[in-house]
C-alpha cells in the first residue's frame, strides 16, 4: 500500500461506516485501518483475542480513499484478518474488515488520562510520527483529550500548535522549519514536512553551544560540524559576555 495514492476523502469513508442503534460500528463495504505497530510497544494498542488500538488511526476504502481518526482513547475492534505490512520503511497493522463486519461492539470508550502521555512520547517527543498525521492533524491531536480521556489538554491549540512547529521541517532540509517553506494551505497535502524528536540534538537545537551541551555530545559535534549556527543568540551572548 502506497500513501501517496490515496486521496483523502472523509465523507466517502463515512459513507462505508453504519452505526447501529446498540452503538455498533459496522462495515458497510470492506474498509481497512492502519496503525503504527510500534503503538502495541507503547502501550497503545493490544492485540490479541480482544483487539484495542488507540484511536489515532487511518481508515480507507478500496484501497483509494482514507480519513484520519483522532480518537483519544483505546477503541475496541474486531477485524476479519489482520497483518503486519511495511509502509514507507515503517511496520504497521493492517486491519480488514468484511462487508458486513462489525468494526468495534460499542462506541462507549473508557476514559484513561495516561495514555494521553504516551501519545505525546511517542509522536511529540520521539517523533514517529504515522504517515496519515499531516501538519494539521499533528496540530489538532490533542483536540478530544478532555472528553474522551478526561485530560486537561489540548483546550489550548497555542501550545500543540506550537510544539508542532518546531518539530514540522522542510522534508529536503530537516535544520529549516516547515512553517517558512510553504506558502498557501494546498502545500499542506502536495509538499508534507517530516517530523523530527521534540529533544533531537542533530535539527532541534538553534545554536552550537545547545548542541555540543547536550545529552548526546558525538552527534552534537557532528551535527554543529555539518550545520553551524549563522547567527549569535542570547545564551551564547549571556555566556561570552
Amino acid at each position: 500500500m502506497d500513501p501517496k495514492t490515496l486521496i483523502r476523502d472523509p465523507e466517502r469513508v463515512k459513507s462505508a461506516l453504519r452505526e447501529t442503534e446498540e452503538g455498533q460500528l459496522i462495515a458497510k463495504e470492506p474498509v481497512k485501518i492502519y496503525i503504527p505497530t510500534r503503538f502495541a510497544e507503547r502501550g497503545l494498542a493490544s492485540i490479541g483475542i480482544e483487539t484495542y488500538i488507540y484511536g489515532i488511526y487511518a481508515m480507507t476504502v478500496e484501497d483509494s480513499y482514507y480519513a484520519v481518526s483522532l480518537v483519544n482513547a483505546l477503541i475496541r475492534i474486531e477485524p476479519t484478518s489482520m497483518m503486519k505490512i511495511m509502509i514507507d520503511e515503517d511496520e504497521y497493522f493492517e486491519f480488514e474488515f468484511e462487508k458486513g463486519a462489525v468494526i468495534t461492539p460499542t462506541l462507549d470508550l473508557v476514559k484513561t488520562d495516561t495514555l494521553v502521555y504516551k501519545v505525546y512520547k511517542e509522536i511529540i517527543e520521539g517523533g514517529h510520527t504515522p504517515w496519515y498525521l499531516g501538519y494539521n492533524e499533528m496540530a489538532r491531536i490533542f483536540d478530544t483529550a478532555r472528553y474522551h480521556a478526561g485530560a486537561n489538554v489540548g483546550g489550548n491549540h497555542e501550545v500543540t500548535e506550537l510544539l508542532v512547529s518546531i518539530i514540522a521541517r522542510n522534508p529536503k532540509n530537516r535544520h529549516e522549519y516547515y512553517r517558512t517553506t510553504v506558502n498557501d494551505m494546498r502545500e499542506l497535502e502536495t509538499n508534507k514536512p517530516v517530523f523530527i524528536p521534540l529533544r533531537s540534538v542533530e535539527y532541534a537545537a538553534s545554536n552550537t553551544l545547545s548542541k555540543l551541551a547536550g545529552s548526546y555530545f558525538s552527534r552534537g559535534v557532528v551535527s554543529a560540524l555539518v550545520s553551524p549556527s549563522e547567527r549569535v543568540e542570547r545564551l551564547d551572548q549571556l555566556l561570552t559576555s
